[in-house]
Parts: structure tokens; C-alpha cells; sequence
């Protein structure tokens, strides 16, 4: 019973979060296929996206969610084209 109180509670949250276009850690973890304490020490580190921290959540903007996404695309090198030739 407190498991599904826990997902109402979850999912209510993400809803809200999503409505006011903010993304929960959570699902930045979901996006991110990683564990969500991973998302965590990116935040400690200063390495994931810009964050809000609302009371005792942490919460990311979707725009900033998508410029951090933007910000890791590499481009290959002409090296790197001619070397796998």
C-alpha cells in the first residue's frame, strides 16, 4: 500500500513539474538512461544541466535540459572520417 502511495505521490509530482515545464531528476535520469544518482553527482559536480531547487527537490528546466543535451554533441574530425575509411 505505501508503494503505490509513493507512485501517486511520484507521478502527481512529475505531472505538476511537467506542467510548469520542469523536468523531475528522475526523469532526467529516465532521458539520460542513467541512475538517478548519477544525475545527482552531476549536479554536485557542475557538470549536468542547470538546475531549481524547490524545498527538498531538485528540479530542470526543459530548455536547459536540451541546451546541456546541445552541449555535449561532438562533431567528427576530418582525421577521425579519414581513419575509419
Amino acid at each position: 500500500m505505501t508503494t503505490d502511495i509513493n507512485l501517486d505521490h511520484a507521478a502527481m509530482r512529475n505531472t505538476l513539474a511537467n506542467e510548469l515545464g520542469f523536468l523531475t531528476e528522475d526523469q532526467v535520469a529516465l532521458l539520460a538512461m542513467v541512475k538517478p544518482t548519477t544525475v545527482e553527482d552531476w549536479r554536485k559536480r557542475g557538470n549536468g544541466p542547470a538546475y531549481t531547487r524547490f524545498g527538498s527537490a531538485f528540479f530542470y528546466t526543459i530548455d536547459d535540459v536540451k541546451d546541456h543535451i546541445r552541449s555535449l554533441m561532438r562533431q567528427r574530425s576530418r582525421d577521425d572520417i579519414i581513419r575509419s575509411i
